[in-house]
């Protein structure tokens, strides 16, 4: 009899320990990739930092090439990153680009597109870290110049004769200088144009060797110069802003991510618009400060992000 009871008991308790663990909320599990750049860095905490506050067990894998984060994504081993429409466009879904194709056609189209992959694309971030020009503030106030379509002009009037330093790749492939000059409709003199490699331009304009250098739109450089960016009126440049892209299934199961993500976004300028040239210029300065503090004033990415997420209020 008293064996008996013993397992009555047992079962008993062993029912309650199943129905107290009914009763406990699901845990909400994620992957958050994130490529190897300081770009990069910050926009992957700030989506892990941020989903972690709103309740999901956040597993991170960072430091990824971009061919490994789109196979890991492809894979199913990667829930959510933050990719470029203009990577996307080209390299991940093999379509040529064509000068004059904005900021907001060339999101439309990768949503489009990326959906029968089953990617979702979120609202973008229009920082547009891509090729740009720029100069030092005091070149821009003598010649009264904003945009490239300005420069464009200023080239004309001085007869090319305007010192402009890039880097070797980019003065002779086809959709670089020649096809910039085509498309606004100038020319540099010859003797008025240095090469270099890789980040050379960056040490050519802050050593005042040259009036217009080539840049990467977010280069923290711009932000601790106060270089002045030139507007890509006419839309020459290859967009590349920054997305949150999330697995459909992933979205199917978590559909709060979305506003979640979104929300992030919104704290940038024109965040949940269509972009404009005042929009794009506006988002690439937020940005220039946030890398600055990595790449300059040496914080650690993890700390530039939940200052950010802190300051607007998203997490506390």
């Amino acid at each position: 009899m008293r064996k008996v009871i013993v397992a009555v008991l047992a079962v008993i308790i062993s029912l309650a320990l199943v129905m107290m663990g009914c009763g406990q909320p699901a845990v909400k599990e994620v992957t958050v990739g994130n490529k190897n750049f300081t770009e990069q860095y910050i926009i992957g905490e700030m989506i892990k930092q941020l989903l972690e506050d709103r309740g999901f067990t956040v597993d991170f894998a960072p430091d990824l090439s971009t061919a490994v984060m789109r196979e890991g994504m492809e894979a199913g081993d990667i829930d959510i990153c933050a990719e470029y429409t203009g990577t996307a466009w080209m390299v991940h879904l093999g379509h040529e680009y064509e000068p004059g194709v904005d900021n907001n056609q060339i999101y439309e189209l990768v949503k489009k597109d990326d959906k029968d992959n089953g990617f979702i694309w979120l609202d973008p971030i229009w920082n547009n870290n891509t090729y740009a020009f720029a100069s030092w503030p005091e070149f821009v106030k003598e010649h009264n110049i904003e945009s490239l379509s300005d420069l464009a002009e200023l080239y004309r009037e001085k007869e090319g004769k305007v010192s402009m330093f890039v880097t070797i790749e980019f003065s002779t492939r086809p959709d670089g200088l020649p096809a910039m000059q085509e498309h606004y409709n100038f020319e540099v003199d010859e003797g008025s144009i240095m090469t270099g490699a890789a980040g050379m331009s960056l040490i050519g304009l802050e050593e005042r060797e040259c009036d217009v250098g080539m840049v990467f739109g977010t280069d923290a450089k711009i932000a601790e110069h106060g270089w002045h960016v030139y507007l890509d009126d006419k839309a020459f440049f290859p967009p590349y802003d920054i997305t949150p892209s999330v697995r459909a299934e992933v979205l199917e199961k978590y559909p709060e991510i979305k506003d979640i993500l979104n929300e992030l976004v919104a704290t940038f300028p024109g965040g949940g618009k269509s972009a404009t040239p005042a929009i794009v210029g506006e988002c690439q300065k937020v940005w220039q400060a946030l890398i600055a503090k990595v790449d300059i004033d040496k914080m650690e990415p993890d700390e530039v992000a939940r200052e950010y997420l802190v300051s607007k209020g998203l997490i506390k």
